[in-house]
C-alpha cells in the first residue's frame, strides 16, 4: 500500500476552529491512506512551538494547506512557513476563508480553492463550500501521486528558474526587496525567456524608486509577452513615478483594452488622473475598479482622496472608513482619513488617525507628513516641524512634506528656510500646485508680490478648481493693498466651494479693508457658521467690530477666539489693541505679556507693550519695553520712532534726536519720524535758548 502525503496546514490562530473544520473534512482521506495532516498544534507534550521546528514539519510535507484569512495574511508566521514550502519546492493549496487581500498576497499566484476563489464565508451552504475544497484537495493528491516518481516536463534550468522566481516572491512578500530582485535576477539567468520575472523585478525596481530600471524591465517583459494587461499596468505605475502621466495613461488604456475587466488597471488610472487633478475622470475609473473588485481596500481609499481633493469630505470619509473596514491594517486609509478630518477643521481627530497609522507602519512617511499638517492647524509648529522632519528623514525625495515643511516655515517668519523648502518641493514635483501655492504666500508675506503671483498663477493652471489656490491669491492681492481684485479671486473660491469658509473669511478681511465692515461682518457670519471652531473667523469679525469702534463686540470675538486656541499669541495681540482703543491700559499690557510669554522672541509683543505704557503715561517701562524691542528686532524704524517719542516727552531731546534718526535711516519715506525730528530738533535749540 502506498504511503499518504503529508499536508502541512498554514493558519492564523484566530482560524482555530475553521482549521479544526478542513481536518474534519477531511477524514475520509486519512483513513483511506490518502493523505495526512499535520499543524502546529500537534506537537508531543513538552514541546515548545518554536518556528524552527514547524518549519521542519513544512520541510517533511507534500502539500501546504493555506488557510487564508485577514489575519493569516498579515501573520509573519504564516508567510515564513509559506516562504519554506516554496524554498522545499512543496505545492501550496490557498484555501479562500473569508473575504481578504489575498488577490494581491503571493498565494494569489496558486490554484486557490473553493472553485474560483470564493470564500467560505460567502457559500449558502457552507458544508457544500467545504466538500468544494475537500474535492480540490483530493485531485491534487491523486495527480501528486501518479507523477511521484514520472520525471518532469520542463527541464533542470527551467525547473530552478521557477522555483528562483516563486522564492523571489516570497521575499517580495516578506519585504525583503532587494533580496527580491536578486532572486528575480538568478531567474532570468536561468530563463532568459520568463515574463514573470522581468515584471516582478520591475514592479520591484518601481517600488524602490528605480523608475528606469523598472522601465526596461518592463519593456522587456512586454517584448517576450505584449498581450499581458499587468504588465503594462505596472509599466504605467513606473511612468506615473517619473510624474510621466500621460505615458502611464496610455500603458493603462492599453492594460484594459487587454483585459477590460482588469480592476488594478482602472484604479491605476485613477490615479494617474487624480496627479494631473483630474478628480472626475479619476473618480469614474474607481467607481469601475469598485464595481469589478467589491472588495478592494485600495480603490475606496482612492476613490476617498478624489472625493477629498474636491471637498466632499462626507463621501471621502465614507470610503475611508470602507477602505478600513476591509482592511482594518490599512496604515495608508488612516493616514488619508486623517488628512480630511485636518481640511475639515476636525484636528484632533486627524491627529488620532495618522497615530493609528503610524502605529500600523512606524516608517510611513505619508503619516507623519500629515500628522504635521494638522499640527499646523492646531498653531503647534514645532510638533508640525519635527513631523516633517521624519517624513523627509523617512523619504528624501518626499515633495510634498517639503511643501508642508516650507509652508510651516513661512507661517513662523523664517523664509530663506521655507522657500529653500519650497524650491525643492519644486524640483521634485514641478507640478506640484501646493508647492507654488505656498511659496506664492512666502513671497507675498515678504512684500515680493510680484513673485507672488507668478506662482500663485501657475498653481491656478495646474489646479484650476482649487478654491483654495484662489483664495491664496486673493491673499496675495490684500497685501498689496488691492482689494477690488483680492475680492474678485475670492469670489472665484466660493463660486467653486461654496462651503469653504476660509475664502468667506478672507473676503470679510478684505471688505474691512475698504472699511466694508457690514459686508465684512456678513462673509465673518457666514464662515462661522459654515465652521464654528475657527478661531481665525472671530479674530476678524473682531477686527470689523472694532472698525465700527464696537470694542465690546470686538472684544467679545477675541475672547471667543482665545477659548478655541488659548496659545493663539495674534489673538492677545490683537485684543490688547481693542482695550489699549478703549483705555484700559493694565489688560492690555496684561495681553501683551501673554503674547511675550507664548513668543518670547516676539519683538512687536515688546513694541505694543511700550505703546500701551505710553497711552498709560509711564514713560519709563514704556523705553524699557521698546529697549528690548529693538535688541531682538534692530530694523524697526516704528519701535526707534516711538521710543524718541518717550524721550522726547521725557524732555530727553538728544536721545529723541537720535532715534528720529534712526527710524528715517531704517525708512527714508517715515513721515511721521521726520516730523517728529523737526519737532524735536526745534523744541532742543527753544531749550538752548
Amino acid at each position: 500500500m502506498n504511503k499518504p502525503l503529508k499536508g502541512f496546514i498554514t493558519y492564523s490562530h484566530k482560524d482555530a476552529e475553521q482549521k479544526e473544520e478542513l481536518r474534519e473534512r477531511l477524514a475520509v482521506m486519512e483513513q483511506q491512506n490518502e493523505l495526512v495532516t499535520w499543524d502546529d498544534c500537534q506537537l508531543t507534550p513538552g514541546d515548545e512551538a518554536l518556528q524552527e521546528d514547524i518549519l521542519e514539519k513544512v520541510a517533511d510535507s507534500d502539500l501546504l494547506l493555506y488557510l487564508a484569512s485577514a489575519a493569516s495574511l498579515a501573520s509573519k508566521n504564516c508567510n515564513r512557513e509559506l516562504a519554506e514550502a516554496l524554498n522545499r519546492k512543496i505545492k501550496v493549496i490557498p484555501i479562500i476563508l473569508e473575504h481578504c487581500d489575498w488577490l494581491r498576497h503571493q498565494i494569489s499566484h496558486f490554484e486557490v480553492l473553493p472553485h474560483k476563489g470564493r470564500p467560505l464565508t460567502k457559500w449558502d451552504d457552507k458544508s457544500e463550500g467545504w466538500q468544494n475544497v475537500v474535492d480540490g484537495i483530493r485531485k491534487t493528491v491523486h495527480k501528486k501521486r501518479a507523477q511521484k516518481d514520472s520525471l518532469p516536463s520542463r527541464s533542470g534550468a527551467d525547473e530552478r528558474a521557477g522555483e528562483a522566481f516563486q522564492y523571489g516572491n516570497v521575499l517580495l512578500l516578506l519585504g525583503q526587496l532587494n533580496e527580491a530582485i536578486a532572486a528575480y535576477s538568478d531567474a532570468i539567468e536561468l530563463n532568459p525567456l520568463c515574463v514573470d520575472a522581468y515584471n516582478n523585478r520591475g514592479a520591484v525596481y518601481a517600488i524602490l524608486s528605480e523608475f528606469d530600471k523598472a522601465i526596461v524591465d518592463l519593456n522587456e517583459a512586454i517584448r517576450l509577452e505584449p498581450n499581458s494587461a499587468d504588465v503594462y499596468t505596472n509599466r504605467g505605475v513606473a511612468y506615473a513615478g517619473k510624474n510621466d502621466y500621460e505615458r502611464a495613461v496610455k500603458d493603462y488604456n492599453k492594460a484594459i483594452k487587454l483585459n477590460p475587466n482588469f480592476a488594478n488597471a482602472y484604479n491605476h488610472r485613477g490615479n494617474a488622473y487624480a496627479e494631473k487633478n483630474d478628480y472626475e475622470r479619476a473618480i469614474e475609473d474607481y467607481n469601475k475598479a469598485i464595481e469589478l473588485d467589491s472588495d478592494s481596500a485600495d480603490a475606496y481609499n482612492n476613490r476617498g482622496n478624489a472625493y477629498s481633493n474636491k471637498c466632499d469630505y462626507e463621501r471621502a470619509i465614507i470610503d475611508h472608513n470602507r477602505a478600513i473596514k476591509l482592511n482594518p491594517n490599512f496604515a495608508i486609509a488612516y493616514t488619508n482619513r486623517g488628512n480630511t478630518y485636518a481640511k475639515k477643521g476636525d484636528y484632533e481627530c486627524a491627529i488620532k488617525n495618522c497615530n493609528k497609522a503610524i502605529e500600523l507602519d512606524p516608517d510611513y512617511a505619508n503619516a507623519y507628513n500629515h500628522r504635521g499638517f494638522a499640527y499646523v492647524g492646531k498653531n503647534n509648529y514645532e510638533g508640525a516641524i519635527k513631523d516633517f522632519d521624519k517624513a523627509i528623514e523617512l523619504d528624501s525625495d518626499f515633495a510634498d512634506a517639503y511643501t508642508n515643511r516650507g509652508g510651516a516655515y513661512a507661517i513662523l517668519g523664517e523664509f530663506d528656510k521655507a522657500i529653500a523648502d519650497l524650491n525643492e518641493a519644486i524640483r521634485l514635483k514641478p507640478n506640484s500646485a501646493d508647492a507654488y501655492t505656498n511659496r506664492g504666500g512666502a513671497y507675498a508675506i515678504l512684500g515680493e508680490f510680484n513673485k507672488a503671483i507668478a506662482d500663485l498663477n501657475e498653481a491656478i493652471r495646474l489646479k484650476p478648481n482649487s478654491a483654495n489656490v484662489y483664495t491664496n491669491r486673493g491673499i496675495a492681492y490684500a497685501r498689496k493693498n488691492d482689494y477690488d481684485r483680492a475680492i474678485k479671486d475670492y469670489n472665484k473660491a466660493i463660486e467653486l466651494d461654496p462651503d469653504y469658509a476660509n475664502a468667506y473669511i478672507h473676503r470679510g478681511a478684505a471688505y474691512t479693508g475698504k472699511n466694508d465692515y457690514e459686508r465684512a461682518i456678513t462673509d465673518h457670519n457666514k464662515a462661522i457658521k459654515l465652521n464654528p471652531n475657527l478661531a481665525n473667523a472671530y479674530i476678524n469679525r473682531g477686527n470689523a467690530y472694532a472698525g465700527t469702534n464696537d470694542y465690546k463686540r470686538a472684544i467679545e470675538d477675541y475672547n471667543k477666539a482665545i477659548e478655541l486656541d488659548p496659545d493663539y499669541a495674534d489673538a492677545y495681540a490683537i485684543r490688547g489693541a481693542a482695550y489699549v482703543n478703549k483705555g484700559d491700559f493694565d489688560k492690555a499690557i496684561g495681553d501683551y505679556d501673554t503674547v511675550i510669554k507664548l513668543k518670547p522672541y516676539c519683538a512687536k509683543g515688546y513694541h505694543n507693550k511700550g505703546n500701551a505704557y505710553i497711552k498709560k503715561g509711564d514713560f519709563d517701562k514704556a523705553i524699557a519695553s521698546y529697549n528690548v524691542a529693538i535688541e531682538q528686532d534692530p530694523d524697526f524704524a516704528h519701535t526707534y520712532n516711538n521710543r524718541g517719542a518717550a524721550h522726547e516727552i521725557k524732555g530727553n531731546f538728544t536721545q529723541a534726536i537720535k532715534d528720529y534718526k534712526k527710524a528715517i535711516e531704517l525708512d527714508p519715506d517715515y513721515p511721521a519720524a521726520r516730523n517728529n525730528l523737526n519737532i524735536a530738533l526745534r523744541n532742543l535749540q527753544n531749550m538752548k535758548k
